[in-house]
């Protein structure tokens, strides 16, 4: 089974009509308003959408949260944006924060106008990085803060509130 990818996408300085078009997508319709070419093959999918599928659970005017296999669907959210701008907001940002269902990986991918801001970290990485991995090395019970473990989610909270502060400041 593939692993699942959550992304959380969130939108600022959207015009009216940018708002409008997010508001009236649903799960059926957002792709084949992005891409007049959308089919549900896996070829098509891995080469517009930058994952093997894609789902969404919830799209309104502020965000929009969804599940890809494998792979976060960074194609898809530069296609996303691309329409945002298009519908007159050229200064729209489009943020992303994205996990692997083990974690394997986590990240974050932001853009505006020209400028892009992608930052990943593998699991290998979570200790040094976060002060924290993901499962105690000696239960092996998930840390999330109970009977006195760090709070993995917490920290990679903190991890994705910098790397926006970071983003925020590059433009």
């Amino acid at each position: 089974m593939a692993n699942h990818v959550t992304s959380f996408i969130t939108f600022e300085n959207l015009s009216d009509g940018a708002k409008d078009f997010l508001e009236n997508m649903n799960e059926e319709t957002l792709l084949q308003e992005l891409y007049s070419d959308h089919d549900n093959s896996y070829d098509w999918y891995i080469d517009n959408v930058g994952a093997k599928w894609l789902t969404f659970d919830d799209i309104d005017s502020t965000n929009i949260s969804c599940t890809s296999a494998w792979s976060p669907p960074v194609q898809f959210y530069d296609k996303l944006h691309e329409k945002l701008v298009e519908l007159n907001s050229p200064d729209a940002i489009l943020w992303t924060t994205y996990e692997d269902e083990m974690p394997n990986f986590i990240g974050v991918y932001g853009l505006i106008k020209n400028c892009c801001h992608e930052e990943e970290m593998y699991e290998v990485d979570f200790e040094d990085c976060l002060g924290v991995t993901a499962y105690d090395e000696v239960t092996e019970e998930f840390n999330d803060g109970v009977d006195g473990r760090p709070d993995f989610w917490e920290s990679i909270r903190d991890w994705n509130q910098i790397a926006y502060n970071e983003f925020k400041e590059s433009f």
